[in-house]
This record gives structure tokens, C-alpha cells and sequence, in this order.
């Protein structure tokens, strides 16, 4: 999977669970500040990422995670370690 194909996967799934257009979702979107994510909504998306993605998502990277692109890193990277 490319870093491309993860980035879409990732603001498919972001545009989804914020009820959102995927258009206004960029790399440097801003989670909480941009996109108006929560705590609630953050257990909500990475559940679904680590669905999608078939991998588990650490408490700790999720907490770390403050804009788009730091989830599409971590994903991306651990896909290329499989």
C-alpha cells in the first residue's frame, strides 16, 4: 500500500466519522483544533483504522497524533514493517 493510497484511506475514513467533505481534510489538518475531533471520536477512528488497516494503534500514538499527516506516518510506517 503507498503513502498515497494511506493518506486517501485515512481521510476516507476521518471525512466519514465527522460527517465531513474529504475535500476539506489536508495532510496539516489539525485534529482537534481543525476538525473538531474528541476523545469519544478518536477511540471511534482508530477502531476503524485498525480495522481497515489490519494493525493495533498504541493509546500512546493515538495521544501523540495532532494533525492528519501524524496518522497517515504512523500507519504508513507500520505497514512497510509488516
Amino acid at each position: 500500500m503507498t503513502y498515497a493510497e494511506v493518506e486517501l484511506t485515512v481521510k476516507e475514513i476521518l471525512a466519514k466519522q465527522l460527517t465531513m467533505e474529504i475535500g476539506k481534510i489536508g495532510l496539516e489538518s489539525r485534529l482537534v483544533e481543525d476538525l473538531g475531533v474528541d476523545s469519544f471520536g478518536s477511540v471511534e477512528i482508530a477502531f476503524e483504522l485498525e480495522e481497515k488497516f489490519g494493525l493495533k494503534i498504541p493509546d500512546a500514538a493515538l495521544y501523540e497524533a495532532k494533525t492528519v499527516k501524524d496518522i497517515v506516518d504512523y500507519i504508513a510506517t507500520q505497514k512497510e514493517s509488516k
